[in-house]
C-alpha cells in the first residue's frame, strides 16, 4: 500500500495454500495493484477494520474498468 500519511512500510511474510496464493496474485493483477499492496489492504482491514485510513484510501482509489476511470486511452 503507498502509505496514506507517509508512514514507513513494512514487509511480512505469510504462509498461504499454493491455490489461495495463486488466486490472491491475479485477483491482484486484475485490480491493477501489486500483491503485498493488495494482502496489506486485506491485513489491515482485517485487523482494523473498515475506517483504518490505509483501508479506505484503498477502497477509494481509481479502479481498472470502473465507469469514470481511464483505462486503455478511453477517458
Amino acid at each position: 500500500m503507498k502509505g496514506v500519511d507517509k508512514k514507513p512500510l513494512a514487509t511480512a511474510t505469510a504462509l498461504l495454500p499454493m491455490e489461495e496464493a495463486r488466486q490472491l496474485v491475479l485477483k491482484a493483477v486484475e485490480q491493477g495493484v501489486t500483491t503485498p499492496e493488495l494482502l496489506g489492504y486485506y491485513i489491515l482491514r482485517s485487523a482494523y477494520g473498515d475506517l483504518h485510513p490505509e483501508v479506505i484510501a484503498f477502497e477509494r482509489r481509481p479502479k481498472v474498468g470502473q465507469v469514470g476511470t481511464a483505462t486503455g486511452g478511453e477517458q
